[in-house]
């Protein structure tokens, strides 16, 4: 067994699918783990997700020219990109940061450090899926991002060109060709482009309490606590403290707590600017129509994938912070134009559902050591990548806790690259 750099015991904050797969790969390299989270059996992002490892989506939000997309995003509460203008005072610097990144430059650098961070993603997953018997979940049937017309298609080429100079494998389809492949799909979606880098979980909710359990076999503890702040001791060990008071000390620190992420971080003086995505969907239980694979409606900004509870509809983002409460009439507006596109789809007895997913404005997650405390490693921000680059993360924390040099370039992704 390898000595880890820094003790033998590691503290995750952060019980979602990325604090988990964290914990998976430092439990692997013989540490004593501790998971903290408010409500470790609780609901949480991971739990709602659209189950995808979505390999090719690689581009970030901030796409050239997208200044002149957000001011009527402010006036369509039920757009694909919502702002709350309550929350918009306390959003500019992040948006402004945000606009900073919407250039070709930053856009095509940083749809190349995700496709190098998730070259690995489903190797990755095969060695959790292998150790916890989970594999079942997991299948690869493709994927369609299907376009109204020809002509919307054609004005996405320079995404389309990026993905296959980066490897990814893509077959352009026409009506006829999405007909062959998903007949539940109507005449409004009239072209579509397909591949086969794509996976899907039947079931997001099972994968995360299977890998909890495996981890309790294993010998990790979960605590529940609601973490409010964190102090450094002299020698470099520190302690966590609780909203209770009560401390839980630790040697190594990993954070990885999803939105709330940059409330710690800030305290250790590694300052992010941090947003919540907040995303919404609708399962359906009897859809009435059968999609064989996972569909991306490309102009509309939403997914629709089946999964062993039914169909999945969700996507879209807002920006309202951490504390509003749900806004669910932008899942009931997905289920609008998802029958636009699926005739005959049944919208009755949905569970609706909000989650809040980690944004940071380029859309590449925080992987990496903090510059102000050696022993404490971040793994946030990862936004609507989160499942899919969950198990690529837990091994490159793992390997930074344990002082190897990881096989990624991690600087694209340092916490410290805003300023």
């Amino acid at each position: 067994m390898v000595e880890a750099r820094h003790g033998r015991s590691a503290v995750v904050v952060g019980a979602g699918i990325v604090g988990l797969c964290c914990a998976f790969h430092l439990n692997r390299a013989g540490l004593r783990v501790t998971v903290v989270d408010r409500d470790p059996d609780g609901d949480r992002t991971s739990f709602g997700n659209a189950g995808a490892i979505a390999q090719p989506e690689i581009m970030p939000l901030a796409e050239p020219g997208i200044i002149w997309k957000v001011p009527r995003h402010l006036f369509d509460p039920l757009g694909p990109l919502s702002i709350r203008l309550g929350y918009l005072p306390r959003l500019v610097p992040y948006m402004l940061r945000f606009l900073g990144a919407a250039n070709e430059r930053r856009f095509a650098a940083g749809a190349e450090a995700m496709a190098r961070l998730l070259a690995t993603a489903f190797d990755d997953h095969a060695t959790v899926l292998q150790a916890t018997g989970l594999g079942h979940l997991l299948s690869r049937d493709g994927h369609l991002w299907v376009y109204r017309s020809e002509a919307a298609l054609a004005a996405a080429a320079g995404e389309w060109a990026l993905r296959e100079r980066l490897g990814f494998r893509c077959e352009k389809l026409d009506r006829g060709g999405i007909e062959a492949c998903e007949p539940g799909l109507g005449p409004a979606a009239r072209a579509a482009m397909r591949t086969e880098d794509w996976g899907v979980y039947a079931d997001p909710k099972a994968l995360v309490l299977g890998l909890m359990a495996h981890l309790r076999e294993r010998g990790v503890e979960f605590r529940k606590a609601a973490v409010g702040g964190v102090s450094m001791a002299d020698g470099g060990a520190g302690s966590l403290v609780a909203e209770d008071g009560a401390r839980i000390d630790f040697e190594t620190l990993v954070i990885a707590a999803g939105a709330w992420s940059h409330r710690l971080s800030g305290q250790l003086g590694d300052r992010f600017p941090l947003e919540t995505e907040r995303g919404y969907n609708t399962t359906l239980p009897d859809p009435g129509v059968r999609l064989k694979s996972m569909v991306t409606f490309a102009e509309d900004h939403f997914v629709a994938t089946p999964m062993a509870m039914g169909l999945r509809i969700g996507g879209a983002v807002e920006f309202a912070g951490l504390d509003a409460p749900p806004n669910h009439a932008r899942a009931r507006a997905l289920l609008k134009l998802a029958s636009q596109y699926l005739p005959g789809l049944c919208t009755d007895g949905g569970a609706e559902w909000m989650g809040h997913r980690p944004s940071t404005p380029d859309s590449l997650p925080v992987i990496g050591r903090s510059p102000a405390h050696a022993n404490v490693f971040y793994a946030f921000g990862h936004g609507h990548l989160g499942l899919t680059g969950s198990a690529t993360t837990g091994r490159l924390i793992a390997a930074l806790v344990r002082g190897e040099d990881p096989d990624v370039d991690l600087a694209p992704f340092r916490i410290g690259r805003f300023g």
